[in-house]
């Protein structure tokens, strides 16, 4: 096949073979899926590192990634404010996070039942399965994105990756030099 004439939906991973969770899941569960999460067929969890969370409909709500839990797990170390060098240290404590070690954990079990609402990114871009491979690339590079959702009829699809673009662009470009 051609990538002229290639769209996202002929490289996109299905639905089926990508993390996907309601919103009404809680962060457990998300961390669970992330980590056991292996396509039908597959044998070993594949290490994803976001899931898409989709409505009762099936529409994208947005995606939940390993960065966003983490901060809302430990918020009190991540948050984005002034925090100030532990002045402290020495070889024993070379570090606030290792002194508040028991804390910070106990602060995370109590986030894991909340529900992902909280760690849900939203109005994330989307791809329509008709887009051409040189334009999801360049939305893509100019993004900043490694993964993208795709969407046929307002209905989440799949998913698509700029790995999977490289390629099929990659061998395209090879196999035109050939000539």
């Amino acid at each position: 096949m051609s990538t002229e004439k290639q769209t996202v939906h002929d490289i996109m991973i299905p639905l089926s073979a990508f993390p996907c969770m309601k919103e009404s899941g809680t962060v457990q569960e998300a961390i669970q899926k992330l980590r056991s999460f292996c396509p039908i067929g597959g044998t070993e969890p594949c290490g994803f590192s976001e899931l898409m969370v989709v409505d009762e409909k099936g529409c994208l709500i947005g995606r939940v990634t390993q960065q966003g839990i983490l901060r809302v797990l430990f918020s009190s170390l991540l948050d984005p404010i002034d925090i100030k060098p532990f002045s402290g240290r020495t070889i024993e404590y070379s570090d606030l996070a290792t002194l508040l070690g028991d804390v910070l954990m106990k602060e995370g079990v109590n986030h894991l039942n909340a529900t992902i609402t909280h760690v849900v990114e939203r109005g994330i871009r989307v791809l329509p399965a008709s887009t051409d491979l040189v334009h999801a690339m360049s939305v893509m590079v100019i993004c900043k994105e490694t993964v993208m959702p795709v969407e046929e009829n307002c209905k989440l699809i799949g998913v698509v990756k700029l790995a999977e673009i490289f390629g099929a662009l990659g061998d395209k470009l090879i196999s035109l030099n050939s000539k």
